[in-house]
């Protein structure tokens, strides 16, 4: 075999492992793409879930819980029974808080949930009823009342048997000027579906 055909046999070599290897290395691409602007949106929402934390409405309502907080265990026994005319499910549904919390909600996600939960891990609001009253089990509250001020934990695409959605659970903890330890947690839910298309937060 001479140079030439030698030198054509290589090229071809060399273009058909172009041609084998370019859709790898564009899914790679694809993939780390999706993953960075994935974090992007986490990380933006994660702030903007730290800032509801600090408001004074919410620190105030999770305060009033802790200084007379419910037996949450023997509240969560009742809590099935609880129908939605019920006065102390609407405490915590139809309250200051809670409004506060749905109106926030509309606006970054359009649907989701959102709990305000108190040192002792039961419910001081809730958008809705929850499917427990105490939250004291439950990662979100477990690990985000584990961290320092302004450290988040995130649940993505959990499924939430409450809302019946797809969620990227977003929890915080509470912190007041007169407490060294969390008095709470903020959780707040978006529907995973509707954050993939109304992009929440601007682009870089």
């Amino acid at each position: 075999m001479d140079v030439k055909t030698r030198s054509i046999l290589l090229t071809m070599i060399l273009n058909l492992l172009w041609l084998a290897l370019t859709p790898q290395a564009a899914a790679q691409e694809s993939a780390a793409t999706k993953a960075g602007g994935r974090e992007a949106l986490w990380r933006c929402l994660s702030q903007q879930v730290v800032a509801l934390a600090r408001d004074r409405q919410l620190l105030a309502a999770v305060n009033n819980y802790n200084a007379a907080p419910p037996d949450p265990q023997a509240l969560d026994r009742r809590w099935p029974e609880l129908t939605a005319t019920d006065p102390l499910l609407q405490g915590i549904t139809q309250s200051p808080a809670a409004h506060q919390l749905r109106r926030w909600i509309q606006e970054h996600s359009i649907q989701g949930e959102g709990l305000l939960i108190g040192d002792n891990g039961g419910l001081a609001a809730a958008t809705d009823k929850t499917t427990d009253f105490w939250q004291g089990d439950e990662a979100q509250f477990l690990e985000a009342v584990k961290l320092a001020d302004g450290d988040v934990y995130i649940q993505s695409e959990l499924p939430d048997a409450s809302t019946n959605m797809m969620l990227l659970k977003i929890s915080t903890p509470l912190y007041n000027a007169r407490s060294p330890a969390p008095v709470g947690v903020l959780v707040i839910g978006f529907d995973q579906f509707v954050i993939d298309f109304i992009e929440p937060c601007p682009a870089d």
